[in-house]
């Protein structure tokens, strides 16, 4: 009986595809091949029995071999759909695209409507879960402009859309520099006008400092635009939890602790 051969690789999209690109390589054959990515925590799975752990160190360039073959092979959706799994908090992910890719390389473009597929829906599924969320935030996310002109948000997303929503706000704020954190990942991403934006890691840093980031005279404005369009005989707690999840609150400055407590 042959071992099972996992790959172990970095939770990211260059990660996992440096990952899928070494096992396709391998020629161990797809049914003796695991991708497994490190999860949020960085941490791995339980160790299987009878497998043989191969660690990936994710190459670039391997990488972008299997984003070229993805988008020729098969097609730019699909290119986009398995980015957007591999930003999601799906533990599983990497092994989830490498089925996918074996499915789409045989079938090509139409990959997409197979959704009678368990691998392709569960893609499907990823792949709007991933999206919602970034459309979300893009609502949701609140600015606030510190003493040196920066201006600066903190958002706790379940999934890793930091690349997703900081297009939107680099597009519509090309004049400005400003910071959005991602506190769940102790990442950030930083724009400075005329300059392409990045993603940086920030260990060090404490994002959960709420008073650094939303002292200023913008929470005021939030507060007053949100206290003023309320009408109080038509408040609607549930229907706002709807439209406004709870968890998203704590990152929007018209939102204090006391206003939150008094909703739910």
């Amino acid at each position: 009986m042959n071992n099972l051969k996992i790959f172990l690789c970095d939770n990211s999209i260059d990660g996992i595809f440096t990952a899928i690109y070494q096992a396709w390589s391998s020629g161990y054959g797809h049914s003796n091949i695991k991708i497994e990515e490190q999860c949020e925590k960085n941490s791995y799975s339980n160790i299987e029995l009878f497998s043989e752990y191969i660690i990936v160190e994710t190459n670039f360039d391997q990488a972008v071999k299997v984003s070229n073959s993805i988008k020729t092979k098969i097609s730019l959706e699909a290119y986009e759909m398995t980015c957007r799994v591999a930003l999601s908090d799906y533990q599983g992910k990497g092994d989830l695209i490498y089925r996918f890719l074996i499915l789409g390389f045989h079938i090509g473009k139409n990959i997409v409507s197979h959704l009678s597929n368990e691998v392709v829906n569960r893609v499907f599924k990823l792949n709007r879960y991933v999206s919602g969320e970034a459309h979300h935030l893009l609502g949701f996310i609140r600015f606030s402009e510190q003493e040196n002109k920066i201006l600066t948000s903190i958002i706790h997303p379940k999934n890793n859309v930091l690349s997703l929503v900081t297009p939107h706000f680099a597009d519509r704020l090309p004049n400005e520099r400003f910071v959005i954190f991602d506190g769940n990942r102790n990442v950030c991403s930083l724009h400075l006008p005329e300059k392409s934006w990045i993603i940086i890691e920030i260990p060090s840093m404490n994002l959960n400092d709420y008073d650094i980031l939303i002292d200023d005279e913008y929470e005021s404005l939030w507060k007053t635009f949100f206290d003023n369009i309320a009408i109080k005989e038509r408040i609607n707690p549930k229907l706002q939890r709807n439209n406004l999840p709870i968890r998203f609150r704590k990152d929007m400055t018209e939102f204090i602790p006391e206003r939150i407590n008094s909703l739910i």
